[in-house]
């Protein structure tokens, strides 16, 4: 039988996610998981991951980050069912080496979140576990490969993915499996997942070791345009996706904005490591719209994706390419943590303000 990706679309976020829970069948899914746990329902852990670590300021937020309301609406849900052991986490990244209060408990109360005794939220940084990935290497023999893992990650019954639907110039869009990236503890992410490695890889491993049970996908308002992951370019597209298999949901938006989901590297090696590199068929159930016929979606360009691809090997390259993103940090939030840092914020800005000058690079933002 085909796995389902469910696709509604309306004027109420939350009769829509009602509507998705439904037509995804995810009380059954997570049913049945629980079942083949044979477990007592109270420690049946559930593990939810949202986007949340993008936020860097108030305004603009709610395009970036994963709605707060819908992942307290699925709590909720949740405790409806009888499952109370349930965890909101997140990781922490480079952004938190640079600046103070970057972190989970204070960006998640920042956000809105509030647990109120029914919910935990977990810094995965916190509580980093060494662990050996396995995985297949390119001639499909199992390998091993140490790194690290968040124990609530780690020891989940049941993981869900709640991505956010955003533009990304390194795979074109960060979804429900590339979500799953800001599951690693470690804080030095670029160098060591984008330049000793790759984003895809290490994702790909990470879903090989630790299987997603359920992804679902909030487009209620949704962020395109170049760093549309992080530089709020809201569009109200007020639709949401989901279903049990975070690849097929994932294909499913590549479809609705207008791409070719054989271009993403991270859905590519996803599938070579957890379907042997065929792609995952599926049933479409609700709405068909298609962005495009939604509002004025401005994807990321393939040469742009190639060429981005190339500069973030070289760490100097990679902190040129976020320069527009440092000034939309609201600094009194995130104060620079020493004398340095506060240098290099001043420096961004000066060189931010040279830069625009010359339209190669105004049109990297498009804000010729």
């Amino acid at each position: 039988m085909k796995t389902i990706v469910g696709v509604t679309r309306g004027n109420d976020k939350f009769e829509s996610f009602k509507e998705l829970l439904n037509i995804t069948k995810f009380d059954a899914n997570i049913q049945n998981a629980f079942n083949s746990s044979k477990k007592e329902q109270s420690n049946f852990k559930v593990v939810i991951k949202p986007n949340m670590m993008v936020f860097v300021r108030q305004e603009g937020h709610t395009a970036t980050v994963t709605d707060k309301d819908l992942v307290e609406y699925l709590i909720d849900h949740l405790i409806t069912l009888g499952f109370t052991n349930i965890t909101v986490c997140e990781a922490q990244h480079d952004v938190g080496q640079m600046l103070k209060n970057h972190n989970v408990k204070f960006i998640s109360q920042q956000i809105g979140y509030n647990p109120n005794d029914r919910y935990k939220i977990v810094d995965l940084t916190l509580e980093e576990k060494t662990y050996k990935y396995t995985f297949k290497n390119k001639n499909g023999k199992i390998k091993k490969w140490k790194d690290s893992v968040g124990e609530t990650w780690r020891d989940a019954d049941y993981r869900i993915s709640f991505a956010k639907c955003k533009t990304h110039e390194h795979d074109w869009m960060t979804l429900s499996v590339k979500n799953i990236y800001g599951c690693f503890p470690a804080t030095k992410k670029v160098k060591k997942y984008h330049m000793q490695k790759e984003v895809w890889t290490v994702t790909s491993r990470s879903l090989r070791n630790f299987p997603i049970h359920f992804a679902f996908v909030d487009g209620w308002i949704s962020s395109d345009g170049f760093q549309g992951y992080k530089i709020a370019n809201p569009k109200e597209t007020k639709i949401l996706f989901g279903g049990e298999n975070a690849v097929a949901v994932d294909m499913e938006i590549f479809k609705r904005v207008g791409l070719d989901y054989k271009l993403s590297k991270i859905l590519k090696e996803s599938v070579f490591q957890l379907y042997d590199g065929t792609y995952p068929t599926y049933r479409m159930i609700g709405d068909s719209t298609k962005f495009k016929d939604i509002c004025e979606w401005e994807n990321i360009s393939t040469p742009t994706v190639k060429f981005i691809n190339l500069l973030e090997e070289i760490y100097i390259a990679w902190g040129f390419i976020n320069l527009k993103a440092g000034r939309e940090v609201d600094y009194k939030l995130f104060p620079p943590k020493n004398f340095f840092n506060n240098f290099l914020v001043w420096l961004s800005k000066q060189l931010y303000n040279f830069l625009m000058k010359f339209r190669f690079y105004r049109k990297i933002y498009d804000d010729d």
